[in-house]
């Protein structure tokens, strides 16, 4: 008897596995690959460095994005793939680090000596707001960042 009432305590636990493999299968389902093309790129070396957000408080404070990745520059167009994202709004902001320091380099008045770019707004006094520049991401997409 106690055999089969443990066979019995065992049964809920493939149930269980299969109802968790669902709920993840639908997560992933729900995840979004965006892809981005970095255009524009007037001089070779040094890497893209991304950064996506996905509220104006951390666009606006430039604090941890939910995603960023950098990539090196062998050509007129860099394209960087982020996986596994939540649909929803996002903005993204850009730039070439020509040498490799981590951090988009000012002049003496603070205008940008590297190239730079965001996504949705072509903004060349400052960078835009969060709303400028956000994008609704539903499904796989690719957007396009010209350099500016």
């Amino acid at each position: 008897m106690r055999h089969s009432q443990g066979a019995r305590r065992q049964a809920p636990a493939p149930r269980l596995l299969s109802a968790s493999i669902a709920i993840l299968g639908s997560m992933a389902a729900g995840a979004a690959q965006l892809t981005v093309d970095v255009v524009n790129v007037e001089r070779l070396g040094g890497h893209v460095m991304i950064a996506v957000y996905d509220n104006a408080g951390a666009w606006e404070s430039s604090a941890e994005p939910v995603a960023k990745d950098r990539d090196s520059v062998t050509g007129p167009t860099v394209r960087i793939h982020f996986s596994d994202l939540a649909p929803g709004r996002y903005a993204i902001r850009l730039f070439h680090d020509e040498n490799n320091n981590g951090r988009l380099d000012t002049n003496m008045l603070g205008i940008p000596v590297e190239n730079y770019g965001f996504s949705t707004s072509d903004s060349r006094l400052g960078p835009p707001a969060f709303d400028d520049a956000a994008f609704e991401l539903r499904d796989d997409m690719t957007i396009t960042i010209s350099l500016q």
